[in-house]
This record gives structure tokens, C-alpha cells and sequence, in this order.
């Protein structure tokens, strides 16, 4: 892989801003991408939602997100944690239905967080899980119950921490370390470990490549593991893209992803193939911190190009993620 190059695109203009701020959003219509959340204000009180295909983004203040940090999503529902009480709950972002969750006192900023299921889905129960990544402790409830149970992963060297995860054909999967991948799955009222696949990941990164982050994504039925390089000062180098082969027990290098987009944060991905008009197809669209910018890694030539979706967003405290509405 050669560097990739940063191709400025001039900056987006909204030819009626006045107009944007006055429509209500985002649409409650379906997109087979994820709607690109803005967050910013004092107190996260403001939400901006753009749509890559219409090349607009739309303004909103919903009460219920208000001073509350996004843990995690899945399919329009947001765990949500109070960044003052801690209070946790669930938030549907179309009919701003809300469920009470439990407190969790052992949350922290490094806590891995997953939402199995949407509470409305009648064919899987719905689980939220905390995990301590340096303690591999696994902390899980219900909507509706009153606490947090848990569950501790052991593992014969306990220097390993786990990295990431995410779910996986209704199983939660997990990054030890860096490469070792085990599922976490119920059987009963008992969450059970199992080594999905074993070994290292031969990773050719360049020589100026000094730091890295891996993402789990779910993509139309495969596992894939996104490596996501930086060079000095927190440049975005490139991705390296593997695919795990749950027989052969590896994992296998992908250079094409097809008609797939994948959608990065800072914390999160999503892979989806995009229908739309105006979504980049075989390519990793993601974020900076403290950053407004949308930047977009075309997978074919290996370049970087960006440009700035929301004008009107704040430069500093701002809050970036993707969601599926």
C-alpha cells in the first residue's frame, strides 16, 4: 500500500441555511446507509443529522438526548448514560419511546458497550452489555431488570485485555488483545466464552505507521476486522481489511469490499450496502476527534479525500457517530 493523499474537496454549501435549521429531522424515511450524527453545544444539546445522498443535514434538540453521551446503537435504539447522574436508558430515535435501565457504578470512559438487539424485536431477547476491557469482566441486563449481572472472562494470561467488539449472528464476538477472537453467547440464564478463531494477524504496515485502531463490523453475513493506521501527528495513514473464516479458524486479507460502504467513528462501524446515489461504494467513509470534517478512503486507489457536512457545527466538544434510523 502506498501513502494514501488527501484530496481537498471544496467545502459544502448550503445554499439556504435559514431554511435547513427550520426542518424538522432527520425524516422518519428509510436509507440503506446510516444517517451521520452531529452532537455538539454545552450540553450535547444539539443534534444535526446529514444524509450523504441529499447532501443536507438536518437540525433537531430532542429532550431525551440532552447532556447524555450515546454508549452505543443498534437499528434506531441508543443506550444512553447521563454524563452527570450516570443514569442509563434506552432512546427509539423515531418514536423517542425511553426504557430505564439499571445503574452501573463500575462504567468508565474505557468501557466497551453492546446492544445486542432492539428491545422491539420479538425473535431475539435483547441484552445490554458493559465490559470492563481491562478487567474482562462482562456486565449484562435485561430491559425491565433491576440490575446488571456478570461474568468473567479468564484467560491463561491476564496482561491481555480485550480490544473490541460486537455482534455477530446473535452471538457477541470479541477481540483479545489484538487478535485472538472468542463469542460470548447465553446458554439458558448463562453467558458462556468459546475461541472463535486463533493466531495473529500478519499486518505489513509501513515503517512511519506509530500508532493503530481495530474495529469488529458485521458485513452482510461476514466478520470483518478493520485495521485503521495514523502517522504522525494522528494522520490517518490507510486501512487494512480481514475477514474472518470461522472453519479455517484465520483471518483472510480482503482487498475489495464490493458494493459495501463501511462507516467509521471514533468508536463504532457500520457496513451496509448503500443503494443511494452519492455513496461511495467500496470505500470507508470516518471521523476524526475534534474534528467536523467526513473523510472517505477509497479502497481501489488508496486515497483520502473530505469535506465538511454540517457548516454550522462547532469546531470543539462536538460528539460524532452513525446511526441507523
Amino acid at each position: 500500500m502506498t501513502e494514501a493523499t488527501i484530496e481537498k474537496k471544496p467545502f459544502m454549501q448550503v445554499a439556504n441555511e435559514k431554511e435547513e435549521l427550520n426542518r424538522s429531522s432527520p425524516p422518519n424515511i428509510h436509507q440503506s446507509y446510516p444517517w451521520f450524527l452531529v452532537r455538539d453545544g454545552k450540553y450535547l444539546e444539539r443534534q444535526l443529522f446529514f444524509s450523504i445522498s441529499e447532501n443536507r443535514f438536518y437540525k433537531k434538540s430532542i429532550p431525551e438526548m440532552y447532556n447524555k453521551e450515546i454508549c452505543t446503537h443498534t437499528n434506531g435504539w441508543l443506550v444512553l448514560k447521563d454524563v452527570e447522574s450516570l443514569d442509563l436508558c434506552l432512546l427509539n430515535l423515531s418514536s423517542k419511546e425511553v426504557m430505564q435501565l439499571p445503574r452501573l457504578e463500575t462504567i468508565t470512559d474505557w468501557s466497551i458497550c453492546i446492544l445486542s438487539s432492539p428491545p422491539s424485536d420479538p425473535n431475539n431477547p435483547c441484552h445490554v452489555f458493559f465490559i470492563d476491557a481491562d478487567k474482562r469482566i462482562f456486565y449484562f441486563c435485561q430491559p425491565g431488570e433491576d440490575k446488571f449481572d456478570k461474568r468473567e472472562f479468564r484467560h491463561v494470561d491476564d496482561s491481555y485485555y480485550i480490544t473490541y467488539a460486537t455482534m455477530f449472528e446473535g452471538k457477541l464476538v470479541f477481540l483479545l488483545f489484538e487478535d485472538a477472537l472468542f463469542t460470548a453467547e447465553f446458554v439458558g440464564s448463562e453467558l458462556r466464552f468459546m475461541e472463535f478463531t486463533g493466531g495473529q494477524i500478519a499486518k505489513p504496515s509501513p515503517p512511519e505507521i506509530f500508532h493503530f485502531k481495530t474495529y469488529l463490523i458485521e458485513s452482510c453475513g461476514e466478520l470483518l476486522y478493520v485495521h485503521k493506521m495514523f502517522i504522525p501527528v494522528h494522520r490517518v495513514y490507510g486501512f487494512f481489511i480481514f475477514r474472518a473464516d470461522p472453519i479455517e479458524k484465520m483471518w483472510m486479507q480482503v482487498k475489495s469490499i464490493g458494493e459495501r460502504t463501511i462507516f467509521l467513528s471514533n468508536d463504532s462501524g457500520i457496513s451496509c450496502i448503500a443503494t443511494e446515489q452519492g455513496v461511495n461504494r467500496n470505500s470507508i467513509y470516518f471521523t476524526k476527534s475534534d474534528d467536523r470534517f467526513l473523510y472517505i478512503f477509497d479502497l481501489e486507489d488508496c486515497s483520502i479525500s473530505k469535506f465538511l457536512p454540517c457548516s454550522i457545527a462547532s469546531y470543539r466538544g462536538i460528539e460524532l457517530d452513525w446511526v441507523m434510523i
